[in-house]
């Protein structure tokens, strides 16, 4: 029964950060070994399943590359690339 004096507040779902970082280690999992990505620098974040993508990569292509790649894990709703190029 919930309390009458409107001192109730919904309890935080921890399962969407745990999820967020399943997949933070799975798009990083998928860079790291991907050999077109092996001079880039990617920091990967992610929240509420949008993958963000940081760093400096070696060309232009590396960087449409490096989104694709990320976008290819299942679970990603979005990527957001922020990576700048050298």
């Amino acid at each position: 029964m919930l309390p009458d004096d409107g001192s109730w507040r919904p309890t935080p779902r921890p399962h969407r950060n745990a999820d967020d970082v399943e997949l933070a280690t799975a798009v990083v999992g998928r860079l790291s070994v991907d050999p077109g990505l092996v001079d880039a620098e990617i920091q990967v974040a992610v929240q509420n399943r949008v993958v963000l993508l940081g760093g400096v990569v070696p060309s232009p292509e590396v960087r449409i590359h490096a989104g694709d790649s990320a976008w290819r894990v299942a679970g990603v709703f979005d990527v957001c690339n922020l990576l700048r190029v050298r």
